[in-house]
């Protein structure tokens, strides 16, 4: 469910302003998500978020059966890493243009860092992660 909302929010908020500046008399300026400056890494991060939120929406709310990996690669994972790079995409922009930035922006951030967290839940729920005792999924490392 994680994955699911912060992508629906990364979408909703890709709309409201992500930069703005108030230029007195002559109005304001602002941009959102999808446009500059920087445009590729939101657009990108933006599109990694809807995409990861319908995948786990048609997943868990309709009968379609899904394969359980993807090639060698746990759904989990899939998620995990997508959710990451989304979310350094946008701290990227943040970081890029750290002037005149808006409230959409900042709710953006959240929901991206949603993301890398819903699929670290999804991967370790799945037990898709290395333990520290190099088993996966909590298991005990073999005996000697």
């Amino acid at each position: 469910m994680t994955t699911a909302v912060s992508g629906v929010l990364l979408l909703v908020f890709s709309f409201f302003h992500w930069y703005s500046v108030d230029l007195g008399p002559f109005g304001t300026y602002s941009r959102n998500g999808w446009q500059s400056p920087d445009a590729f890494l939101s657009i990108v991060a933006i599109l990694l978020g809807v995409v990861l939120a319908a995948h786990v929406i048609v997943e868990k709310l309709t009968g379609v059966e899904l394969p359980e990996r993807l090639g060698s690669v746990g759904w989990g994972v899939v998620h995990l890493a997508g959710g990451a790079l989304a979310f350094v995409f946008v701290l990227l922009k943040w970081l890029f243009n750290t002037d005149f930035t808006a409230f959409g922006l900042y709710i953006s951030l959240l929901a991206s860092a949603g993301l890398a967290v819903g699929g670290y839940l999804m991967a370790k729920e799945a037990g898709e992660l290395p333990t520290l005792g190099g088993a996966k999924g909590g298991q005990a490392p073999p005996a000697p």
